[in-house]
C-alpha cells in the first residue's frame, strides 16, 4: 500500500471520537459544504433547490476521500442547514441532506473497492474511477433521491421529474468533475516544488488561459458578434498545463476557467449566453465536462508517463551499479584466481622439478640393488653351502628382494608418468600460443595417423564430418584433439563394435566442434570433477594418470573457450569444444 492508499484506509489526523481536532474538522467539512453551497444556489432559477453548478457535491467527494466515512456527519449537517434555508420544511430538509451525504459515501465505497486509489489522480485508473463513481454514480444517487423527494413533497410536478433531474445531476456531476481533483491533488501535495522556469511558464499559462477565458467564455474584448466558436480557444492552454505540469495545475485550470465561464453565462455575456440560465448553464457545463475531463485523463496519462520514466531510468541506474559492482567483483575475482593459479604452476613445477632427483637417485638404487642381488646369487652358487642355507638364501634373493625391487620399479615408473604430467600441465599454463588460422580437418586427420595402431586395435569405425577453420594454436589444439580421441578410443565399450564421430559447425556464439562416441560413458555423480585433476573413471578399461581432460580444459579456455561434456553410462559421451570466432 503506497502513502496515498493509507488516506483511503485512515483519517488524517483525526479520530472517530469526540476529539476536539475531530469536532474542528467536522465543524470545517459543515461550513465549506454551507458556503459553497449558498453560492450554488445564487445559479438556480428554475427550481430554487436545483442548480446546473454544485460544488458541494464535489468537496463532500474529496472530505470522504481523505477523512474518511467518519466525515459523513458534517457533509449531513451542511446539506440539511442548506437545504432548510431555502425554503423546504423539516422532513423534505432532512431527506434531500440524506441523498447529498449517501451519493459521496457511495462514491467513497465505490473507489475503496476498486483497489488503491491516489487522490493525486496521478493514474488513468485514479481519474477514470473518480469521473465513473463520482460524476456518473453519486451524482445519480443524490439526483434521484433529491428529486423525488421533491416530487413527493409536491415541490415539483411528477412531469417535471426528468428535467429537474437532469439539470440536478449535471449540477453533481459537475461539482465532483470540477472540485474534487482541484480539493484532492492539493490536499495530497499541499506544497508543490516549482523552478524557476516552471513558476515562469506558470504565469504565463494562467495568464494565458484567464484571457483567453474572457475573450472566448466572457466575450469580453469583442466588439461585435462573431461566428467564430471562440470558446475552443482555452483547449490549447488545457492541454498545456496537462502536459507540462500535473493533476493539481490541472484541477486549478478546470476550477478557474469553469468561474469564468459560469459568470459571463450569469451575465448574458459569452458562446452560452442564449436561452434561459439553466439551459445556458446545461450547455456551459456539458462544454466544460468535456473540456475537464479530457484534461484530467491527459495529465494522468502524462503523469503515468512520467513516472514510467523515473522507474525505467531508476532502474537502469541500479541495473548499471549492480553491473559495475559485479564487474568490480569478478575482476577482484579473477586477479585472485590468477594468482592463486600462477601460484599452484609455480608450486607444480618446483615440486616435480625437486622429486626428480630423488626418484633419479631411487630408480639408480633400485637398478643397482637388481645388479647386486644377482652378483649374490652367482657368489652363492660358487659357495660351498647346506642345500637348506642355499634355498633360503635363494627364495630371499629371488622371491623376496625380487618382488620388491618390482614393486619399487613400477612405482618409480608411475611417480615418473606422474610427474612429466604436472609438468605438461604446468607448462600448458605458461607456454606462449601463436595464434593463426587452423586447418581443424587438418589436425584430426594428423591426429589419427599418431594414433593409427591405436585405432586399428580397437577395430572403431571414425567419422568426421564438417570441421570449419578456426583461430588458435595449432600445436595446443592438436593435443586437445589427441587426448579426446585418445580416451573416446580407451573407453570402448567391450563387446560392441566402436563408433566415433568428430565434427563441428559455426555458430553466433563461436565455433562448435564435437567428438561423440557410443563408448562405456561417465557415472553421473563422477561427471562433476571430470576436468579435475589425476580422475579415472574406468580404471579397468585403460591405464593413465587422469591428467588428460584436465589439459584438455586449460588449453581451451586460455583460448578464451569452454569445454563441458555429456555422458550416459553405457551409451556414451559426446564431448563439446566452444572457441571463439576469432581469438585474441
Amino acid at each position: 500500500m503506497n502513502e496515498h492508499s493509507v488516506l483511503m484506509s485512515r483519517s488524517v489526523g483525526v479520530r472517530m471520537s469526540w476529539e476536539p481536532r475531530y469536532l474542528g474538522a467536522l465543524a470545517a467539512v459543515a461550513v465549506v459544504y454551507f458556503g459553497a453551497a449558498r453560492w450554488g444556489l445564487t445559479l438556480a432559477f428554475s427550481t430554487k433547490q436545483v442548480t446546473a453548478l454544485w460544488p458541494p457535491t464535489g468537496i463532500a467527494v474529496a472530505a470522504l476521500l481523505l477523512g474518511g466515512y467518519r466525515i459523513w456527519p458534517a457533509v449531513y449537517v451542511g446539506a440539511f442547514a442548506v437545504n432548510a434555508i431555502v425554503g423546504n420544511s423539516i422532513f423534505p430538509a432532512l431527506c434531500i441532506a440524506a441523498g447529498n451525504t449517501l451519493g459521496p459515501v457511495a462514491v467513497r465505497y465505490g473507489l475503496t473497492r476498486l483497489g488503491d486509489f491516489d487522490p493525486t489522480l496521478a493514474r488513468v485508473r485514479d481519474a477514470l474511477g473518480l469521473i465513473a463513481f463520482g460524476a456518473i454514480l453519486g451524482a445519480s444517487v443524490s439526483a434521484t433521491n433529491g428529486v423525488a423527494t421533491l416530487a413527493v413533497w409536491g415541490i415539483i410536478p411528477w412531469s417535471a421529474y426528468g428535467s429537474v433531474w437532469w439539470v440536478w445531476w449535471v449540477g453533481d456531476a459537475m461539482g465532483v468533475l470540477v472540485f474534487a481533483p482541484l480539493i484532492l491533488s492539493w490536499a495530497s501535495n499541499p506544497r508543490p516544488v516549482w523552478s524557476k522556469a516552471e513558476l515562469a511558464e506558470l504565469v504565463v499559462l494562467f495568464g494565458g488561459l484567464v484571457l483567453a477565458s474572457l475573450v472566448a467564455l466572457e466575450g469580453r474584448f469583442v466588439l461585435a458578434a462573431t461566428p467564430f466558436q471562440l470558446q475552443y480557444a482555452i483547449f490549447p492552454f488545457m492541454i498545456w498545463v496537462a502536459l507540462r505540469f500535473g493533476t493539481r495545475e490541472t484541477g486549478l485550470a478546470a476550477a478557474l476557467v469553469t468561474g469564468l465561464a459560469a459568470w459571463g453565462a450569469v451575465h448574458d455575456r459569452g458562446p452560452f449566453a442564449s436561452g434561459n440560465l439553466d439551459q445556458r448553464l446545461l450547455l456551459l457545463e456539458m462544454f466544460m465536462a468535456v473540456a475537464t475531463v479530457s484534461a484530467l485523463i491527459l495529465s494522468a496519462v502524462n503523469s503515468e508517463r512520467h513516472a514510467a520514466q523515473k522507474a525505467l531510468q531508476r532502474a537502469n541506474d541500479d541495473l548499471g551499479k549492480r553491473v559495475a559492482e559485479r564487474t568490480a567483483q569478478l575482476a577482484s575475482a579473477n586477479a585472485v584466481l590468477t594468482q592463486k593459479n600462477e601460484e599452484v604452476e609455480a608450486f607444480v613445477y618446483i615440486v616435480s622439478h625437486d622429486l626428480r632427483a630423488p626418484l633419479v637417485n631411487l630408480q639408480g638404487f633400485s637398478s643397482e640393488l637388481e645388479r647386486s642381488c644377482g652378483e649374490l646369487e652367482a657368489h652363492l652358487s660358487a659357495a660351498a653351502l647346506s642345500p637348506a642355507t642355499e634355498k633360503a638364501v635363494q627364495d630371499i634373493v629371488r622371491k623376496d628382494i625380487a618382488t620388491a625391487l618390482r614393486y619399487i620399479s613400477a612405482s618409480t615408473a608411475k611417480f615418473q608418468r606422474l610427474i612429466d604430467a604436472l609438468l605438461l600441465l604446468s607448462r600448458t599454463g605458461k607456454q606462449q600460443f601463436r595464434l593463426e588460422d587452423v586447418d581443424v580437418r587438418a589436425v584430426v586427420e594428423a591426429t589419427m595417423l599418431s594414433l593409427y595402431q591405436s585405432i586399428a586395435n580397437s577395430n572403431a569405425d571414425i567419422v568426421i564430418g564438417a570441421l570449419p577453420a578456426v583461430r588458435g594454436d595449432v600445436t595446443a589444439l592438436g593435443q586437445v584433439f589427441s587426448n579426446l580421441l585418445s580416451n573416446a578410443l580407451k573407453y570402448l565399450q567391450p563387446g560392441r563394435r566402436g563408433l566415433i564421430s568428430i565434427a563441428g559447425q559455426s555458430t553466433s556464439a563461436g565455433m562448435h566442434y564435437w567428438i561423440r562416441d557410443n563408448g562405456a560413458g561417465i557415472p553421473v555423480a563422477s561427471q562433476r570433477r571430470l576436468f579435475q585433476v589425476f580422475q579415472r573413471f574406468h580404471p579397468t578399461l585403460a591405464s593413465g594418470e587422469g591428467m588428460g581432460l584436465a589439459i584438455v580444459k586449460r588449453i581451451i579456455e586460455r583460448h578464451g573457450g569452454t569445454v563441458w561434456a555429456e555422458s550416459e553410462e553405457g551409451v556414451g559421451t559426446t564431448f563439446h569444444l566452444l572457441l571463439p570466432s576469432s581469438s585474441a
